[in-house]
């Protein structure tokens, strides 16, 4: 009986999905022909709930598929589906070209749809996969020492990390948010910079060795935590970033089949009532942070206010349209690897190949004329004096995936990336150098509807990364040849348990 149950509900989801697939397709070629914005926008919203059915036939293999397709709706769909079911002519609050609304629409579909068929051909090529986590790098001495030489790291980086954020809070004394962009530079000496920056490595090295529940616990609560200080200064990303991470890496210990469960009863009740707070707060701190009294007072119309506030990327893809010559006018510039093509030109090996200077963090003409980010090109380009004060709107890897190589390269990303977020979840746990960087790209990747396009893949080619690889696995070694060293870590009680 529960399988014909199992088995009914599939052919439902399979029965919804053809019907919603087939509505989209009516749907926009009606849009088009009538050229109703409103039919095209509930194309969008048709094939978006498409792609979320398909990611929940089989949630275990597909949720890091789902969370993209949540992004996707909250940063490039949700404001002109709300004001779509508001009875507003949202096209016309747009104050774009039509041209330009169409143009958003046309990167979305394909993107939706390529990512669609990228999930599809990335669990056909690894259908005979089963997901594991038996790790086929090393004996497990050396795996053991490696969680202790990595937990040890992240906990002091960390120490760093937060004495790095504790320099941002001195700076915004009396400052508004928008002046951090403009105007902080840190003057910590470089080698704490260096070091705080090793946090999130050693954190994925160590979560990456599957420590225990407990262990992990402590480890991600400090993760968490260390996003409060940006929090404070008015960034609300970072702790939301480290949020989701979190959540992830619980379902993934859950799906890799640990022997302890690590979504419980008590996990799920923190989710239920965790997950539409955070949204509310969020809605909330964004007039906080600006200084505006609070528009709403109605709980569900700040829970809508939320996606509506964070859905102002589609209109960032219009008006960036209509800067597209201008973006593509310096020679060799390219915004899709714009974070990697930074770092080798503008970091320490473009400054002593090529003679260049480091690229500011800040706000700057630098930055609005020289830098491959599309978000600071776009945001000179378009707010001129405001982005020099701080302002800015961010960027998306539509517009840059569109501005580097056309509609095709839109698809061509957008089905690699559908590929990519099956083959990382069903080959996780076969080798810790390989999940680590999954794990490095799990922190940001989920953005990049309102980011750059490889922003999550740049810490690969950064020195910082492969020195933190370097040290975790060295010590770790020297840990495995030399005994006493072992038998100093097991008096510490720091070798895990089973």
């Amino acid at each position: 009986m529960r399988d014909n149950n199992k088995l009914n509900v599939g052919d439902i989801i399979k029965y919804l999905m053809i019907t919603s697939i087939v509505g989209c397709i009516l749907l926009v070629f009606v849009g088009y022909f009538l050229k109703s914005f409103n039919l095209l926008c509930a194309g969008m919203v048709i094939l978006l709930i498409h792609n979320l059915l398909y990611a929940c036939a089989q949630l275990k293999t597909r949720i890091w598929f789902l969370i993209l397709q949540i992004t996707i709706f909250t940063f490039l769909i949700s404001r002109p589906f709300i004001e779509m079911l508001r009875g507003n002519k949202w096209w016309e609050s747009r104050q774009l070209a039509s041209e330009s609304i169409y143009f958003s629409i046309n990167l979305i579909l394909i993107s939706l749809f390529a990512l669609y068929v990228g999930a599809v051909i990335g669990e056909y090529v690894l259908k005979a996969e089963p997901i594991s986590k038996d790790k086929k790098d090393g004996k497990k001495v050396f795996q053991e020492n490696l969680q202790v030489v990595s937990m040890v790291a992240y906990y002091i980086t960390m120490c760093f990390f937060l004495v790095q954020e504790g320099e941002k809070l001195v700076f915004m004394q009396g400052k508004t948010y928008v002046e951090f962009y403009s105007e902080f530079q840190s003057q910590l000496p470089g080698i704490v910079i260096s070091i705080a920056a090793l946090m999130k490595y050693s954190l994925c090295i160590y979560l990456a060795t599957f420590p225990n529940k407990k262990r992990t616990f402590v480890a991600l609560a400090f993760f968490e935590i260390s996003a409060i200080p940006q929090l404070i200064i008015g960034m609300r990303n970072p702790i939301m970033l480290n949020s989701l991470f979190i959540l992830l890496y619980y379902f993934l210990r859950d799906i890799l089949g640990d022997k302890k469960k690590w979504i419980g009863k008590i996990e799920r009740i923190l989710l239920m009532i965790g997950i539409p707070f955070s949204f509310i707060f969020m809605s909330v701190y964004a007039y906080i942070r600006s200084g505006m009294k609070i528009a709403e007072t109605n709980i569900f119309r700040l829970f809508i206010d939320f996606f509506y506030g964070q859905g102002v990327t589609f209109d960032v893809l219009g008006i960036a349209y209509g800067y597209r010559y201008s973006l593509r006018a310096r020679e060799w510039r390219n915004y899709t690897f714009g974070g990697i093509i930074d770092y080798i030109i503008h970091g320490r090996i473009g400054q002593m190949l090529w003679g260049t200077e480091a690229l500011p963090s800040i706000n700057c003409v630098e930055n609005g004329t020289l830098s491959n980010n599309l978000g600071h090109n776009f945001a000179y380009m378009y707010l001129k004096e405001d982005y020099l004060k701080g302002r800015g709107y961010g960027s998306s890897y539509l517009i840059e995936n569109y501005v580097d190589f056309g509609y095709i390269g839109v698809a061509i990303f957008s089905l690699i990336l559908g590929i990519l977020l099956v083959y990382m979840l069903r080959r996780f746990g076969r080798n810790t150098l390989i999940d680590t960087i999954v794990l490095g790209s799990l922190t940001t990747i989920f953005f990049i509807p309102r980011a750059e396009a490889t922003g999550w893949l740049t810490f690969i080619v950064t020195a910082q990364f492969w020195i933190g690889i370097a040290a975790c696995y060295l010590g770790a070694y020297i840990c495995t040849k030399l005994k006493w060293i072992q038998r100093v870590l097991c008096f510490l009680k720091l070798y895990p348990k089973e």
